[in-house]
């Protein structure tokens, strides 16, 4: 009898994930946060809360992937709102297969189009792009003083976030901390207390931005439920999304327009 030859089988490959890897990894936990989200709403409403979901999963993916191939390290982002983001960033994202219609809510279609959100992305090519999401990059000006504990420096959890006049008690893992966000925002306050925040106009914000007609066009948080936010989908550090009811929410910058997560 002649003896079997020996298969030629390749060696396991442990020098870490690939950006295919976590490609498909990522897009596997973003179809199975999509399917597990809860009834939110109904028809068309759900249908866009999955939307921002897929988003948001490709947005955080792209910034996943960013740490993965720098040590671990998040960008830095010069910039003001934690909306705004350096051309360079953007440019790293969109270079991972995200379109940069997908850095934008659905859920504020009933005021801005696709047109409108295109002159937000090239608002100001050269210095920053207007998203439509919040970022948690190190580096944004609304994170000034003790709210700097809520940007990101790098993939691995930092110190314990915080809100107004608090730190939260919630364990400090990439699994419960924001990397990106639905754009809750505000600029009539910055309380904690559910009560306070139902009175506050999150529906008009100033921005500054003209639309294509040369109105003045305000921002407005996205998913609202009549004059406020019914929550917002939230991009973990570990890479997963998840919904968080308005209720939930806290405040996150330390400036007007307050962002709430």
């Amino acid at each position: 009898m002649k003896t079997a030859e020996k298969l030629n089988c390749p060696q396991p490959d442990d020098s870490g994930f690939t950006r295919v890897d976590l490609l498909a990894l990522l897009a596997a936990v973003a179809l199975l946060a999509v399917m597990a989200l809860p009834s939110l709403g109904r028809g068309a409403g759900k249908t866009i809360i999955a939307q921002c979901a897929a988003n948001l999963q490709q947005y955080d993916l792209a910034l996943q992937i960013y740490g993965n191939e720098n040590q671990d390290n998040l960008p830095y982002n010069d910039s003001g709102w934690p909306w705004d983001m350096v051309p360079a960033v953007v440019s790293f994202i969109t270079n991972t297969g995200v379109k940069w219609n997908e850095l934008y809510c659905p859920g504020t279609s009933s005021r801005f189009t696709e047109q409108d959100n295109l002159r937000l992305f090239n608002y100001d090519p050269s210095s920053f792009r207007v998203l439509g999401y919040a970022g948690t990059l190190y580096g944004s000006a609304s994170f000034a003083g003790p709210f700097a504990t809520n940007m990101n420096i790098t993939l691995t959890a930092q110190r314990a976030p915080t809100y107004f006049g608090a730190t939260q008690p919630f364990p400090v893992k990439p699994a419960s901390r924001a990397l990106v966000a639905d754009a809750n925002l505000n600029n009539s306050g910055s309380s904690s207390i559910y009560a306070v925040m139902l009175t506050y106009n999150w529906v008009n914000i100033d921005g500054g931005y003209v639309n294509a007609y040369g109105q003045e066009q305000d921002h407005l948080s996205p998913h609202l439920n009549g004059t406020v936010p019914l929550g917002g989908n939230i991009g973990m550090l570990d890479g997963h999304v998840e919904w968080r009811n308005f209720k939930a929410m806290l405040p996150r910058t330390s400036s007007s327009p307050y962002f709430y997560w």
